[in-house]
């Protein structure tokens, strides 16, 4: 991460938008902008997520706490979670869309 990528290097920031379940965690995108606009972005990804298993859920719940979602998926058998939560990127070996280097 170098030059105008930097924290703190103007208004916009690098936000990732992270999604974890049981021992794992991904990065679903990562957008720049407020931290608003990013738990804008993150609303919508919860909304609409869909995981791999399981694969026929009878119900989806999102649930808002604060700044962190919540998606349960109810089975036959079982239910799923899936907690969605932003955060500030400080540091990435790789270079970021656009940027120099």
């Amino acid at each position: 991460m170098t030059g105008e990528d930097a924290p703190g290097a103007g208004a916009a920031t690098w936000w990732g938008l992270i999604v974890e379940w049981h021992f794992s965690a991904i990065a679903l995108d990562h957008i720049r902008g407020t931290r608003e606009e990013a738990l804008e972005a993150l609303r919508e990804r919860a909304l609409r997520y869909q995981p791999k298993h399981p694969a026929n859920p009878t119900r989806r719940l999102v649930y808002r706490d604060g700044d962190t979602f919540l998606l349960i998926l109810e089975t036959f058998g079982d239910n799923y979670r899936f907690r969605f939560r932003v955060a500030e990127l400080l540091w990435d070996s790789a270079p970021r869309p656009g940027s120099a280097g």
